[in-house]
């Protein structure tokens, strides 16, 4: 009778999912991945792909021989390539940690390997347990840091000393470092002069392609290399999925690490938020958080009744009531599910928005620049009565300039290098009747997304910084504004909380040389830096440049009267915004 194979399955939700944060995904690093797919040569698809190009790059990248390095399907063909070449009669057995990746145990199973698990679900790494239980059957020694689904990490030297023992009996570790980019640490360098060790890695995580395909494995020598390589047919990876890996490390490592930065940042917001809701979060170094809940069950559906999936665990007694969550790639996505889960769990979730508004609001450098360093201001000086804020904000990817008078004429000058941006911000500050001053210098050759996102964060701040303690002013406001064919409606209340909801409508990529989709970015993120909740809704139009400025407009005069002057203290019951 044929031996039974298992494979890999996830837990069925019983509601649509549309904020999929059960599978560890993240943001790809090239910005406008369509547009990139949509221009690859003819030949990407159909010549029969070649490696070389994505194997030498990496070894460049990583200091290595590009010999060493195997490119694979994903990391998990790496590991299924690793099992296959080295389980055999009497030397088969599998130690690693528990609970770890699923497949591990599946290929394991899958060749015949007899699988040895160490428990370690929480505390210290279990070093003694695993090295004791290395032995002259031991073939491979598994070791996932940071470990899935739990996040923790393994010390350099923790790994080192188990290396050491496999070593004595000849036998190999596996290191799966899928997750190693969101680490605080990565030894790679390190782990690579060993010997017996080999280094699964992927551009599923950290570069957002898990879609695909794309791991690589990095072996002590070009021997071992070899023998993984011819493990497999000859071309395990396809050649639109090749292109996309290499343009990736090639052009957008920055973007990459700055993805990771952003996540990690959720990733402690999520933290204190879990803990907030009752749960006990384990120490992560992925992009996720496993916690354990009394009620893993409730929330579970309660998430998902809201359209948010994350990972619960069936049939794994040591998982019960553990929860595992990808961090979302996102303000918008983490305030979404901050809502979701003060809303279940019964807290309120104003803290939980001011603290993702603070903690994702880009450091703004030189708050109060010389005015040497600013641009030359569209109002005189006469005309400011107190509501004014001028700032510079540099980052790696953008220079802004920024000055603005809430009690200004509309006088504009704003230069940011997006044609169809310089004139939204002209008719936001036009009609919403404050004077803005607003200069860019970005990052354009690589595309819009950063020079839109740091304007908004910008401008958000600056009227933040300009309404000081929020006294005196009308608050809230509401505003309809059409152009031509399309009509949208904004509604703004200048809270203290940040809450985007902006539904635009948009078909086209791009209005000019701004993509639609930062269009919705950009007021995300003003009303992230604002400190205000704001919902935009374009009601009808189509066309899309109608649609946007129609969107602009109800937000300049939806603005305006919010901003309105009042003889009022401050407009709220608690007494403060």
């Amino acid at each position: 009778m044929a031996k039974t194979r298992d494979g890999y399955s996830t837990p069925v939700f019983e509601a649509p999912i549309d904020l999929a944060l059960n599978a560890n995904e993240s943001c790809p690093a090239i910005p406008d991945l369509p547009q990139f797919l949509a221009q690859l040569e003819q030949n990407t698809v159909r010549c029969y792909p070649d490696h070389s190009d994505l194997q030498h790059r990496l070894g460049s990248w990583l200091g290595l021989d590009a010999e060493q390095i195997v490119i694979t399907a994903g990391g998990d063909d790496a590991i299924e390539r690793v099992m296959r070449v080295s389980i055999e009669p009497g030397k088969n057995e599998i130690i690693t940690h528990a609970p770890t990746f699923e497949m591990v145990r599946i290929y394991a199973n899958n060749y015949d390997g007899a699988i040895k698990n160490i428990d370690w679900v929480d505390g210290d790494f279990p070093l003694q347990a695993i090295k004791d239980s290395i032995n002259k059957s031991t073939s491979i020694v598994v070791l996932t840091t940071p470990n899935n689904p739990t996040g923790q990490s393994i010390a350099l030297d923790s790994i080192q000393q188990v290396v050491a023992t496999a070593q004595t009996f000849d036998a190999k570790v596996l290191v799966d470092y899928a997750y190693v980019e969101f680490a605080d640490e990565d030894f790679t360098e390190s782990l690579a002069k060993e010997p017996n060790v080999m280094m699964v890695r992927t551009f599923s995580k950290a570069w957002g392609l898990a879609g695909l395909r794309v791991g690589y494995l990095i072996c002590p020598e070009a021997d071992t290399a070899s023998l993984i390589r011819n493990a497999s047919g000859p071309y395990p990876v396809s050649g639109v999925s090749l292109a996309t890996a290499l343009a990736s490390l090639q052009q957008h490592l920055p973007e990459m690490q700055s993805n990771v930065e952003l996540i990690k940042t959720i990733r402690q917001l999520l933290t204190s938020l879990v803990i907030a809701c009752g749960g006990r979060p384990l120490p992560s170094q992925g992009n996720f958080l496993l916690v354990q809940f009394d009620d893993s069950e409730r929330i579970w559906h309660g998430l998902a009744k809201n359209g948010i999936g994350v990972r619960k665990f069936v049939n794994r007694p040591v998982l019960e009531n553990y929860l595992r969550i990808t961090c979302p790639t996102n303000h918008g996505d983490y305030l979404r599910l901050a809502n979701a889960l003060c809303d279940i769990c019964e807290l309120d979730p104003e803290s939980h928005r001011i603290d993702a508004a603070t903690a994702l609001r880009d450091d703004l450098v030189n708050d109060e620049p010389t005015p040497e360093t600013l641009a030359t201001p569209v109002f005189d000086e006469p005309n400011r009565s107190g509501r004014t804020h001028s700032l510079q904000r540099v980052t790696k990817e953008t220079s802004i300039q920024l000055a603005v008078n809430l009690d200004g004429t509309g006088a504009v000058d704003v230069k940011t290098g997006i044609g169809f941006l310089d004139h939204m911000l002209t008719a936001l500050a036009f009609h919403a009747g404050f004077d803005l001053d607003l200069q860019c210098d970005g990052d354009l050759h690589v595309d819009d997304h950063h020079t839109a996102e740091d304007c908004a964060l910008a401008l958000g701040a600056a009227i933040d910084a300009a309404l000081g303690p929020r006294k005196g002013i009308r608050r809230f406001g509401y505003a309809y504004a059409p152009l031509d064919e399309a009509v949208a409606r904004t509604v703004v209340d200048l809270s203290g909380r940040p809450w985007p909801e902006i539904h635009l409508q948009l078909e086209r990529p791009m209005i000019g040389t701004w993509a639609c989709e930062n269009i919705t970015h950009f007021f995300q993120s003003f009303a992230m830096s604002l400190k205000c909740s704001l919902h935009v809704d374009v009601l009808r139009g189509s066309n899309d440049h109608h649609r946007a400025e129609a969107a602009f407009k109800s937000m300049a005069k939806a603005l305006k009267e919010a901003l309105t002057k009042t003889a009022g203290d401050v407009p709220s019951t608690k007494g403060v915004l």
